[in-house]
């Protein structure tokens, strides 16, 4: 099975080399996403101040639950780049691919552009 992942490097605007900031949400400007409106996408790896911060924008990847999410659950950005899982009236950006736990690493397919409001 082919699975195709688009990823973009953009400069880091904060140390993100802390193993905890890996697999959060990352806005624009290369900092943690403060919400679903500030995410561009996945943080995939952990770079320093200034370093090419790449960032999953679309296919498969892993990510940090702020919450437990259900297998096969739209999940969605939340506060500080953790993900949760999406409800009625919210930016849905992916679906988790298995059950996770708070605060674990979980993995999900991603689609940040653009963003689906759940009705």
């Amino acid at each position: 099975m082919y699975i195709s992942n688009l990823s973009i490097p953009i400069v880091a605007g904060e140390d993100l080399s802390l193993a905890a900031t890996e697999y959060h949400a990352i806005g624009i400007a290369g900092t943690i996403a403060a919400n679903a409106g500030a995410a561009m996408g996945v943080l995939v790896n952990r770079p320093k101040l200034g370093e090419d911060a790449t960032v999953g924008v679309s296919g498969r990847f892993r990510f940090r639950a702020g919450a437990a999410v259900s297998a096969g659950g739209r999940i969605r950005v939340t506060t500080s780049g953790w993900f949760i899982t999406a409800t009625s009236g919210t930016n849905a950006c992916g679906y988790a691919l298995s059950a996770v736990s708070s605060g674990a690493i979980g993995e999900g397919v991603f689609s940040f552009a653009p963003l689906t409001s759940l009705a």
